[in-house]
């Protein structure tokens, strides 16, 4: 895997845009509940990696080393 800035940058801006999307989507969720949001909460709690693990598709389990190298994130 190069660590070539483009790669980086690219990187960044996929993590971003699946952070922002998951906030969003807890954001509607808990607005449906009556809930209060807080990003605070909601980024300490396991739920966080939950939803950023299931939309980036890295399962956790003995071989996510080998998936991420798979996938060149």
């Amino acid at each position: 895997m190069d660590y070539l800035p483009n790669n980086i940058e690219d990187g960044y801006e996929y993590a971003v845009s699946i952070v922002r999307k998951n906030v969003s989507d807890e954001k509607d969720r808990r607005d449906q509940k009556g809930e209060t949001y807080s990003h605070s909460n909601y980024f300490k709690s396991a739920q966080c990696r939950i939803d950023y693990n299931t939309v980036a598709g890295i399962s956790e389990n003995y071989d996510l080393i080998k998936k991420l190298i798979d996938k060149r994130i």
